[in-house]
């Protein structure tokens, strides 16, 4: 029978295992953590296998879309708790920055030419998805992609998912399972052969010294060829941040969830998206610590398949059983589609009823239209908007239920649906620190009728779902959010 957790292994190429390699090389690119890593296990299960040490290199590239201070200062942060924690574990640990595009590239090529085998993490979108279709063609040696992503494997769904309800019986017919094969608190101690690996000194030659960047990331950042316009936000980027705010949202949030959940001025969201996009806490951990507070005499045993419906499935506290669908559902049905669409971020991905309620609308009269340079700096004539637009730009986030507020007015303020889908991709991973993740792309396309139904026609939208900032005034508490970031002057 087919070990559950193989459906999370893919091979990139039929490549041999290099015989004169000197050990077997993790390339950690997105899920950027020592523990609960089942990448990490894979590439030290091969380590065991060949009698190697493992290699682990965490790298961080200049040139790539959308890179800012902003994003740079967040994983940086992270990179410098791991360089600590690698030196008083003793591992054999590469951590480099890269200062001018070509570096990173080189280091990486340097680093497999002496590899045996080459594991690194399966994800669906951005360069990390492009590196992984086109560099096994390049190395001649195994190439193997590791899921770490989520709960449910990428090689469990055969299609894209198109609904939430579609995924999420999926996800109920699998969780048992999953959850029981979970990965390995601290899979470093699996390591048998702990030979220290000299490697040469010419392949850092011409390249920036991590442990100097990394003791100073400001300076550092500050003489690269990024947006320096996009500031660092007050979150740390560091894995004992990420578990520092998980116990956090156990402690004020989670027995208020569903209650409090959609009202800004609550903050009751778990605020968890930063750290699980950069790999800095696994999913499993979160949902395994949430069902830990599950009320007296609850157990998987208490779990009953529901056909995919919402309620009804964990059978516990309703505020835990709603977050999970949230942190599990919604947040991996997102990464099941773009791994199987590599159109995922394309205006032509969307459902066909979608394109032609918005083409038949394409042409309806808008009372108000906006450049991207007014939406970027929250000039619209929106109060509500504004204010969620300056939280995106000023601190990195948007509240999780304005998000999708913000997403509907950009369709309704733009020329057409394609400016809009453009603008909003590019506000949202220029600014978010969780962007250019799947999960920002379900919530940006979501907008657009991806996971969803068709609704009454209206102008401009079809029979997209329609929101106001009237309806939503009414329906949420904002007047403390509003007071925050409402400081912007709308346009009259």
């Amino acid at each position: 029978m087919k070990n559950f957790n193989s459906h999370r292994v893919f091979k990139r190429n039929e490549k041999e295992p290099n015989p004169k390699g000197e050990y077997v090389l993790y390339w950690m690119q997105i899920n950027r953590r020592f523990h609960y890593n089942f990448a990490l296990e894979y590439a030290i299960g091969w380590a065991n296998k060949l009698d190697k040490p493992l290699l682990i290199l965490e790298a961080f590239s200049c040139d790539y879309p959308w890179a800012t201070d902003r994003s740079h200062m967040f994983m940086m942060q992270g990179m410098k708790e791991h360089l600590e924690y690698a030196q008083d574990q003793d591992l054999n640990y590469v951590s480099f920055v890269e200062e001018k595009p070509d570096q990173y590239e080189k280091l990486l090529k340097d680093l497999s030419a002496k590899a045996s085998v080459l594991v690194t993490d399966e994800y669906p979108v951005f360069i990390m998805r492009k590196r992984n279709e086109t560099y096994p063609k390049e190395i001649d040696l195994p190439y193997y992609t590791v899921d770490s992503n989520g709960l449910i494997p990428l090689g469990l769904t055969d299609k894209d998912p198109y609904s939430a309800y579609f995924f999420r019986k999926i996800m109920q017919k699998n969780f048992v399972e999953a959850y029981t094969n979970p990965p390995q608190k601290n899979p470093l101690g699996e390591i048998q052969n702990k030979r220290k690996i000299d490697l040469p000194d010419s392949i850092f030659s011409n390249i920036p010294d991590a442990g100097e960047a990394l003791n100073n990331i400001s300076e550092f950042i500050s003489e690269l060829d990024i947006d320096h316009s996009v500031k660092p936000i007050d979150w740390h980027g560091g894995r004992s941040a990420a578990l520092g705010m998980m116990r956090q949202f156990i402690k004020d949030g989670l027995k208020v969830y569903d209650e409090k959940r959609n009202h800004p001025d609550e903050k009751k969201t778990s605020q968890l998206s930063p750290w699980l996009h950069f790999g800095k806490i696994s999913e499993y951990e979160i949902v395994k610590a949430v069902l830990e507070h599950q009320p007296d005499g609850w157990d998987l045993n208490s779990i009953t398949f529901n056909k995919g419906s919402t309620g009804g499935f964990f059978n516990g506290d309703p505020n835990i059983d709603g977050f999970l669908d949230e942190v599990i559902t919604w947040r991996e049905v997102g990464f099941h589609f773009a791994h199987h669409r590599p159109d995922y971020d394309k205006f032509e991905s969307l459902p066909d009823w979608v394109q032609k309620s918005m083409d038949k609308h394409r042409d309806d009269p808008r009372e108000f239209i906006y450049s991207y340079e007014e939406l970027e700096q929250s000039k619209t004539h929106d109060d509500i908007w504004n204010a969620a637009q300056t939280q995106l730009r000023e601190d990195g986030i948007i509240h999780n239920y304005l998000r999708m507020l913000w997403g509907k007015k950009v369709i309704q303020w733009t020329p057409d649906p394609e400016t809009a889908l453009e603008y909003l991709i590019k506000l949202n991973n220029t600014y978010a620190i969780d962007g250019r993740d799947p999960n920002s792309y379900s919530g940006i396309f979501w907008c657009f009728g991806r996971f969803d139904r068709a609704w009454q026609e209206r102008p401009i939208f079809g029979k997209l779902r329609y929101m106001t900032s009237e309806s939503t005034r009414k329906k949420v508490k904002l007047k403390q959010y509003l007071n925050q970031y409402g400081n912007q002057k709308s346009l009259l």
